[in-house]
């Protein structure tokens, strides 16, 4: 099998989930092909998802020796770095893709995250500065944008407007709205936020992931007499209690 549809072999296993069997393909074919740096920026790629984070950083580091690393994988490097306790050269590997134009806007935010992740929101709302620049219609940068403002000690109305700017793109986005509300809640502007929370439905309800903002908007709906979506928000935060699921919020 020519070296180009082995790769895709590893991948497409890759892909599928299986990651063991993608493991043994890749260990099968490097030890024929010592000196492919393809080869070994795959074994990274799959020894992160596996949760090897000093293992990849190792097959990316060495993969970065052969062949210039792809936009991937170079972000799953900074991850990994960061993984491991190396969280400065973590974020000079995440802050080096950030004008990189060969990055999408969805790997731009993942860029964000990995940065904000290293103590550097600032340096995340670059990231989504330059992914909404490259995509001016897509939502998910101006919201991210919004909550690493916050981080960074902005005043809230640089939040609201961000994130009103991401409900606006994606108006039946529940995450947005909730998040909205529960910002509004914490200015103390009750009206404005349940002006917002009660446009939601229970289907949005239970499509939302942040445990404070749930937190938030039950409390509201309580003080409000809204019991039917007060205990749909209960029993969201208690469905994530058990699966161990969180999102950061505004």
């Amino acid at each position: 099998m020519a070296i180009a549809g082995e790769h895709l072999q590893i991948y497409r296993t890759y892909e599928s989930g299986d990651l063991e069997a993608a493991i043994r393909l890749a260990k099968t074919y490097l030890r024929r092909h010592k000196d492919d740096g393809r080869g070994w920026e795959l074994l990274g790629l799959i020894q992160y998802a596996r949760g090897r984070f000093a293992v990849s950083v190792s097959a990316l580091e060495r993969a970065a020796l052969i062949v210039p690393l792809r936009p991937a994988a170079r972000v799953c490097l900074g991850y990994g770095y960061a993984k491991i306790g190396r969280k400065a050269l973590s974020r000079d590997v995440l802050a080096s893709l950030i004008e990189d134009e060969s990055l999408s806007s969805s790997l731009l935010l993942q860029v964000g995250v990995g940065l904000d992740a290293v103590d550097a929101p600032r340096l995340a709302m670059a990231a989504c500065r330059r992914a909404s620049a490259s995509d001016p219609l897509a939502p998910q940068p101006y919201y991210d944008m919004g909550y690493y403002a916050s981080r960074c000690g902005y005043p809230p109305r640089v939040t609201e407007s961000l994130a009103k700017k991401a409900l606006s793109l994606d108006p039946q986005n529940a995450t947005y709205r909730m998040g909205l509300a529960s910002l509004l809640m914490r200015l103390h502007r009750r009206e404005d936020a349940y002006a917002q929370a009660q446009q939601l439905d229970e289907a949005q309800i239970e499509s939302v992931t942040c445990r404070c903002c749930l937190e938030r908007i039950a409390e509201l709906f309580e003080s409000v007499s809204d019991y039917r979506r007060a205990l749909l928000c209960r029993q969201r935060l208690l469905a994530l209690e058990l699966n161990g699921s969180d999102s950061d919020c505004l």
